[in-house]
Formats: structure tokens, C-alpha cells, sequence
């Protein structure tokens, strides 16, 4: 009897052990099966990049040398030192963001109105982490950074001035997109240390969540041909802006001409 119940104890037990191996089997090639379906939809989703506007298709060749947009009021117009808008360009509507100025003048801080209401939700969710940002400078008139720029020359030179200031007409704040953001904390200066502060760093993390990004980064200067504005920020929509955040690039690298420049 006793050797008759060690058989049966011996089969109850292989039999529990094929069963568990088996299952564990099952588990794991269903695993498998859940990672491959994961990484196909990520691919899918990568693949599927958002569509930037066509950079020769988008402008025409202007009688300064420059290219001036066709498409000025698009939340992914591209300026640059090549871009201009047209003569006489000015946002039809033109708003103050709602939020708080710590000091700075409001006239400044005009800026487009689905730019101005993202910047408005930029600033409330800085409030709720416990960041304090100033909106220091956003919409400027041709006129404005005519004057701004005659005055770098004067005091900086023009190494400096073509490196930090745009050219009248070629200025992202004249689109009413862009805005300079400081914080008290840091005296509201627009100064590249920003980057190295908590409200800077703040910033470059989640300005994208909003629809923003950081238009000059540190590691870009050779493409956008400026230097390192941590504090100058753009608005292009959540997609766009998120898209080129994880991507770690910027618009001139996802608009660039397939016409080569003729002189």
C-alpha cells in the first residue's frame, strides 16, 4: 500500500509540475505576443510623425535676397535669418495673457490669442509646482525691433547683435507666437544662467505640454544660427511641440528647402 501511494504521490506531483511548467509557457509567450504588439504600436506611432509645412512651398523670394512666408498667421510659420514676414505684417488678434506679471510691463505681453490662453495654462501648472515665471517680452511691432536692434548695434556691436537680435521682419516676435519668460527669483533678466535655474529648468521640461518650445537650444546654435535663449519660448500647437521635444529638434530641421538657394 505504501509503495502504491508513493507512485501515486510521485505522478500527482510530475503531473503539478508539467502543469506549472506548461502555464508558465503560456505566460510567457502571451508576454512576448503583448511586448511584439506594443513595440508594432509604438513604431506605428513613431512613424507617424506630424506634418510640418513645406519650406519651399511656404515663401517666395523677396528683393532684399531674403524669403518672405506666404503663410505669416500658421502656428508653424518659420522666421529666421533667411525668413522674413511680409512688409507690414501685424497679428489681428493681438491679447494680454492672463497672468501674473511680477513687476514687468504689460504692454509687452501681447501675444496671439490661442498662443496667449496656452501660455495662460503654461503659467497656472508653474504655480502649481511651486515656480514662479514672468512674462518679460512677447509681441514686437517691425518698428519696435527696428529700434531694439539700431540700439544693440550701438551698444553691443554686430557680432552680438546679429547673434542675439533679428534682423527687422525676420524677429519670431513679430508673429505674436513668441514670448521671453524670466522669473523674480532670477530678477527677471534674460540672461542664458536662466537655463541653469529651477524655473529654467522647469520650463524646458514642460514648456512642450503646453504647446511651446524652447526656440534656440544650448546644442542647436549651428542650425538656428542664434545663441543659446533659454528664456525664449514659441508656440506651435501640443502635437508639434511635443513631437519635437522627444524628437530633440527644432523647426529648421523639420522644414528645410529641397530647392537649393540660387544667388
Amino acid at each position: 500500500m505504501r509503495k502504491v501511494k508513493k507512485k501515486t504521490n510521485r505522478k500527482f506531483i510530475l503531473i503539478l509540475i508539467t502543469l506549472f511548467i506548461v502555464g508558465l509557457a503560456l505566460l510567457v509567450r502571451k508576454q512576448n505576443n503583448f511586448d511584439f504588439i506594443l513595440h508594432k504600436s509604438e513604431n506605428k506611432k513613431e512613424a507617424t510623425a506630424p506634418k510640418f509645412p513645406n519650406y519651399d512651398n511656404t515663401s517666395t523670394e523677396a528683393e532684399d535676397g531674403l524669403l518672405e512666408v506666404t503663410n505669416p498667421k500658421s502656428n508653424l510659420v518659420l522666421v529666421n535669418k533667411e525668413r522674413k514676414l511680409p512688409n507690414g505684417y501685424e497679428p489681428t488678434d493681438l491679447v494680454y495673457p492672463i497672468v501674473p506679471l511680477h513687476g514687468v510691463n504689460k504692454a509687452k505681453t501681447l501675444m496671439r490669442k490661442e498662443a496667449a490662453h496656452a501660455l495662460e495654462k503654461l503659467f497656472e501648472r508653474a504655480e502649481k509646482d511651486g515656480i514662479q515665471l514672468t512674462p518679460v517680452s512677447a509681441y514686437r511691432s517691425f518698428d519696435r525691433q527696428q529700434s531694439l536692434y539700431n540700439y544693440y548695434i550701438q551698444i553691443h556691436g554686430e557680432e552680438w547683435t546679429h547673434s542675439y537680435s533679428a534682423v527687422p521682419g525676420t524677429s519670431e516676435h513679430q508673429t505674436g507666437l513668441a514670448m521671453d519668460v524670466s522669473s523674480p527669483k532670477f530678477g527677471n533678466k534674460l540672461e542664458k544662467e536662466f537655463g541653469e535655474t529651477k524655473e529654467g529648468a522647469w520650463l524646458a521640461d514642460h514648456a512642450h505640454e503646453y504647446g511651446f518650445v524652447i526656440r534656440y537650444p544650448e546644442d542647436k546654435v549651428n542650425i538656428t544660427e542664434y545663441h543659446y535663449e533659454p528664456w525664449h519660448i514659441r508656440y506651435i500647437g501640443i502635437k508639434y511641440a511635443t513631437y519635437l521635444y522627444k524628437k530633440d529638434l527644432v523647426l529648421e530641421e523639420v522644414m528645410k528647402p529641397k530647392k537649393k538657394k540660387t544667388h
